[in-house]
């Protein structure tokens, strides 16, 4: 083997395995890796938008009965309520549809029944008033406007003994009703004198010629300790 080879095996074995100490070893370099390239830096999530303040809540009394139907349309009460102002504005067979609705979902409230009753004798329906004016006094016997109410039903009908029963115990229970600024009904009630009396006779009145004594009254009685 000549020189020049010798030197050549020499240099490839010193890449393989360890070699002595020497200043003239030979280095073999390892290929160096390129470092990995930066990932592009990313932008921060934008915030998300700050969301919009609650609007204050309308307290349920500011709001019209129309508006307050629409947020809780069964409520007997005020299907009751906004009848009364179809009623006042003229419109009886809207407000009709409306008693109709409060009473098929609350039988027992007595006043929807009589304005029901209002309704119909307004509209001529004596009969279908009877009805509902009878019910309103079935639901609640003390009802003296109800009954007033189912008396005047009767008159129309000629049901004139009826009649005059109901006005009687209508007036026993509120005196107020012969008021008529409470109920104007009254001015034209053909029968209130029959009423009256018998109103007074069933009380334990006699029918006496209205004489009077010549006599002075008696003095009043004075009270204990005067």
């Amino acid at each position: 083997m000549s020189f020049r080879r010798a030197i050549l095996f020499a240099v490839l074995a010193s890449c393989v395995a360890p070699w002595p100490a020497s200043p003239f070893r030979p280095v073999c370099v390892a290929a160096q890796e390129e470092p990995p390239a930066e990932a592009p830096a990313q932008e921060p999530p934008a915030e998300p938008a700050p969301a919009p303040s609650p609007k204050p809540a309308t307290p349920p009394e500011s709001l019209t009965i129309l508006q307050r139907l629409a947020l809780d349309p069964d409520d007997p009460v005020l299907l009751n309520e906004y009848g009364n102002q179809l009623v006042a504005g003229g419109k009886l067979e809207a407000a009709y549809d409306q008693y109709r609705m409060a009473v098929r979902i609350a039988p027992e409230l007595a006043v929807a029944w009589n304005n029901l009753g209002v309704t119909c004798a307004a509209l001529g329906r004596y009969g279908e008033a009877e009805a509902a004016y009878g019910r309103a006094v079935r639901v609640n016997q003390y009802y003296a406007l109800a009954r007033y109410n189912l008396g005047v039903a009767y008159d129309r009908q000629g049901k004139y003994n009826a009649a005059i029963e109901q006005y009687q115990k209508a007036i026993e229970i509120d005196p107020g009703l012969l008021d008529v600024r409470k109920n104007p009904q009254i001015a034209s009630n053909r029968h209130l004198a029959a009423v009256l009396v018998k109103s007074y006779l069933d009380r334990g009145g006699s029918v006496l010629l209205p004489v009077e004594s010549a006599l002075p009254p008696p003095p009043p009685k004075k009270k204990r300790g005067s």
